[in-house]
């Protein structure tokens, strides 16, 4: 195998099934998990993963803290919640050198926030295609394959990023962009779709996407994200097979929207149907939530453009409610949207 020093920094979900696939396809990574008492815990027992690649175990090097890293690293694989991303990337400032690249493993878009951390020349992205959850500190589910895209911010194509490509490749099929953002943009806009349905509701798409109120909030979410892309001039490739986006915005017909909606029901209740999104995770475990990076950017974007997202806008807001302990998770809360 290629003799590129690699970390792997969080062996969450996320993580924790790269350092499995990885190491099981004889790729040597390094994992920091900071998380008190979890280094120790994988020392001892391992990751496990089960799910869509099937039930493995690694031993993966982790260590507790920085302090007991001595190596230096040509590839830094972030993979913590955006939350602390930019303090993730500065602890690791001291392991990299002058040609790593650093890779944010977050689901919304916050490439930007790690290039000010490590230099958009160190910086690369990733449209992540596959899912998983994090059972236990030493357990993982991974509950969907897919593909990745990675891509350097400054669209560059260093030997590095080929290298890392081929590791990825151990994991699901995996393609090298030079169009990062509108890749990333493409799976933005379904994260906002399960995250915030999921949410407000308190249910997985398996149980809520027979409602119609659901599936118009689909609509309704994919639309302005749209409209956001167009004003920022970004191509949005479609997301898998049948996710189009552009097909949603050629008419508003009652016809032609029941159609939409009879796409929104096979996407999600075939690939997500019984899977508990991040961000209702995070509100089942009273944890803050990462909505900023998936509604939370639309809501944003829409300001800084002078476009008109308030479903996307008060779906941010909502959920804020809800982690703030001021509202409850319920399909109630789907009626705002009538």
């Amino acid at each position: 195998m290629d003799n590129v020093k690699t970390l792997i920094v969080g062996a969450g979900a996320i993580g924790g099934t790269l350092a499995v696939l990885m190491n099981d396809a004889g790729y040597r990574v390094d994992v920091l998990e900071i998380a008190p008492g979890a280094a120790e815990k994988i020392r001892r027992n391992g990751i496990s993963l089960k799910g869509a690649r099937g039930d493995k175990k690694s031993f993966p090097d982790v260590y507790g803290s920085i302090g007991e890293i001595k190596n230096t690293y040509d590839i830094a694989i972030i993979a913590v919640k955006y939350m602390h991303l930019t303090a993730a990337a500065e602890s690791i400032l001291p392991l990299i050198h002058e040609k790593s690249i650093v890779i944010g493993m977050q689901n919304g878009i916050c490439t930007e926030e790690l290039a000010s951390v490590v230099g958009r020349e160190r910086t690369a992205g990733c449209m992540i295609g596959f899912g998983a959850t994090k059972i236990s500190d030493t357990e993982i589910d991974m509950t969907s394959g897919g593909e990745m895209y990675i891509g350097m911010l400054d669209g560059s194509k260093p030997e590095l990023l080929v290298k890392l490509c081929k590791m990825y490749k151990s994991v699901v099929p995996t393609k090298i962009t030079e169009q990062l953002l509108p890749r990333q943009f493409s799976k933005l806009i379904i994260n906002c779709c399960i995250n915030a349905t999921a949410a407000i509701t308190g249910k997985t798409l398996g149980e809520i996407l027979d409602d119609k109120r659901a599936q118009d909030l689909f609509l309704a979410i994919a639309r302005e994200g749209m409209d956001i892309a167009d004003a920022m001039g970004i191509k949005v490739p479609k997301y898998g097979l049948l996710l189009d986006y552009r097909f949603l915005r050629l008419s508003d017909a009652p016809s032609y929207n029941n159609l939409c909606k009879k796409v929104v029901k096979i996407v999600g209740k075939g690939k997500y149907s019984a899977v508990k999104p991040s961000t209702l995770q995070s509100l089942l475990r009273n944890e803050k939530t990462e909505v900023d990076i998936f509604n939370g950017y639309l809501a944003k974007k829409a300001g800084e453009y002078n476009v008109k997202a308030p479903v996307n806008t008060r779906l941010t807001e909502m959920i804020r409610e809800i982690e703030n302990g001021q509202r409850t998770m319920s399909p109630d809360n789907l009626d705002e949207f009538k």
